[in-house]
């Protein structure tokens, strides 16, 4: 089961209570969204079918906290197939760029390209990604505001995506959970989705990183269709026909060597 484009403004906010509080009544719930009872309740239930929380006696609790891999394992999984990837995407990037970054694993191996660009600006959603572009003093780093997933590191709540609407990015590079060709790039966490569906919307070009594992995959929600994506990157352990499939579908995909030890 996919989420398609991601939940709305309403079940989002719950979510995010329940980021925050681990368990919501559904009195709380009610005032915190002006709605009825009986629409709280439906909206729960429908919720807790396509498994995004567990009702409970008069209210939810969270089952996220722990879905999300944690950055430091997530850094050791595939890392040469992600420094291949990193390696493609840096050569997109040029002096005076303002480039928004995820929070993924993958994208964190863009950080020692990074150290020698100048005049540009980062926008992340990601404390690991600020705390390796910072060192870079010709770089002017942007964080946006909200709750800071401990696992993950990822910036995610309300009015987390404001950061990436007051700019107009030339390049956004995300990373996902998860590529197949009717849902896009998607993501095991619905409020890292969402932030980063904004971070893609508000650029001028728009990058998927995605190591090969993950391809002809699907997760929890998708946050970019085929159509909104300007390329694909991926690593040489990609099946070629289904490389085929995807350029068919009308994306471009670039296709990086892994280094290998002899």
């Amino acid at each position: 089961m996919v989420i398609d484009r991601l939940y709305g403004e309403d079940e989002s906010y719950i979510l995010y209570l329940l980021e925050v509080h681990k368990r919501v009544s559904n009195q709380e719930l009610c005032e915190a969204l002006h709605l009825s009872t009986s629409t709280v309740r439906k909206k729960l239930a429908k919720m807790e079918e396509n498994g995004l929380l567990i009702r409970t006696h008069g209210g939810a609790a969270s089952i996220d906290a722990d879905r999300d891999e944690t950055m430091s394992r997530k850094s050791r999984m595939n890392l040469q197939n992600k420094k291949a990837i990193a390696k493609a995407a840096a050569r997109l990037i040029r002096d005076g760029d303002v480039i928004s970054l995820g929070g993924g694993s993958t994208v964190a191996e863009l950080a020692p390209y990074l150290m020698t660009l100048k005049n540009a600006v980062v926008l992340t959603d990601s404390t690991v990604l600020s705390t390796l572009t910072i060192p870079n003093r010709n770089l002017e780093v942007h964080i946006n505001s909200g709750i800071v997933r401990g696992r993950t590191g990822c910036v995610v709540g309300p009015s987390s995506d404001n950061l990436f609407r007051a700019y107009q990015a030339d390049k956004a590079f995300i990373g996902c959970d998860s590529f197949d060709l009717e849902s896009g790039a998607g993501s095991d966490n619905i409020l890292v989705g969402k932030v980063e569906q904004v971070m893609l919307k508000c650029a001028k070009e728009r990058y998927i990183l995605c190591d090969s594992t993950k391809l002809n995959q699907s997760t929890l929600c998708s946050f970019a269709k085929i159509p909104e994506i300007t390329a694909l990157i991926t690593d040489d352990e990609a099946n070629p026909e289904y490389i085929k499939r995807v350029k068919e579908a009308g994306v471009i995909v670039i296709v990086e060597p892994i280094v290998r030890s002899q």
